[in-house]
């Protein structure tokens, strides 16, 4: 809830950064860290490990980031640019099934699809999307998307607002402002026209995969889930670290690359497996996932 509450405050306050009555430019907020163990707004405990909320704050204070919002019955897209110069942003607007039927095979699809002449699969969790560049000026925030809910779902007849939710991706290259390079930035948002107690999940497939050492001190493996959503996922270990990105919305047949910085010397890949522990929002009440017995683990 804590996470939840700062993603939709910072949000906000973001957004209003090209607002002419508000003109947001910075956000301070309580808390950072404690001192000592206890409840607290803190996002990062007294043994330095990052709650839910420290990885929220960390993404909203990206230079590049992509929001989507559902109010009196619209969609809207929001993109918030830190960058000094004008941004070109590939902008996907999709619907998604909280749960799939088989994920598919990206090379068998592909080859099916060229045989029959089309790039379609029935089995994909995607039951509608569909993109667009948008120019995002300098160190702005700008709508770049702004529908009605229903006409949107109208475009997915299968889907109800308890079966399916919307997933917003950004992409730009972002050049600096000498021009000296250019990076690729990304950036994700959800929304869901439901609360999330009343949303029809099923129990998520997670697993590990392609584990192995960065360096002595940073082990990275690829979290992958099945034909389910799952939603408000969180890994933990109780090794003292952080992880690169966390608290995440995983979309069905989908993977995510996390790496995981020790922060007491050096750890092997097997030790950072055995001590995860991964939950997400079906399992919140339940016992928690452990990767070394429930997930398939590949080292």
């Amino acid at each position: 809830m804590q996470a939840l509450c700062f993603v939709t405050a910072f949000g906000y306050w973001r957004r209003l950064r090209s607002e002419p009555e508000a003109l947001t430019m910075g956000i301070l907020y309580w808390q950072l860290n404690d001192v000592w163990p206890g409840a607290s707004w803190s996002g990062i405990d007294s043994a330095w490990r990052w709650k839910p909320m420290q990885y929220v704050v960390k993404r909203q204070f990206d230079d590049f980031v992509v929001q989507s919002y559902e109010t009196n019955g619209r969609l809207e897209v929001f993109v918030v640019s830190d960058m000094p110069l004008p941004t070109t942003a590939l902008i996907r607007v999709s619907i998604i099934h909280l749960a799939g039927s088989v994920c598919p095979d990206a090379a068998a699809a592909a080859a099916a699809g060229a045989a029959n002449g089309t790039t379609s699969d029935t089995t994909t969790p995607v039951a509608w999307s569909a993109a667009k560049r948008v120019e995002v000026p300098a160190t702005n925030a700008a709508i770049v998307f702004n529908s009605s809910v229903e006409e949107l779902f109208s475009l997915a007849p299968e889907c109800s607002f308890g079966t399916c939710y919307v997933s917003v991706e950004a992409e730009a290259d972002v050049v600096g402002p000498l021009a000296a390079k250019t990076k690729k930035i990304n950036s994700a948002a959800q929304s869901f026209m439901m609360e999330y107690k009343n949303l029809k999940l099923q129990k998520p497939t997670i697993q590990l995969a392609d584990t192995k050492a960065v360096d002595a001190e940073t082990v990275k493996f690829t979290v992958v889930t099945g034909a389910e959503a799952s939603l408000l996922t969180y890994w933990d270990s109780d090794l003292l670290g952080h992880f690169s990105n966390n608290f995440l919305n995983l979309a069905p047949c989908s993977a995510v690359e996390v790496s995981f910085k020790s922060d007491q010397g050096a750890v092997t890949p097997a030790e950072v497996v055995t001590s995860l522990t991964i939950q997400d929002l079906f399992d919140a009440q339940a016992d928690l996932y452990t990767p070394s017995a429930a997930m398939g683990v590949q080292l």
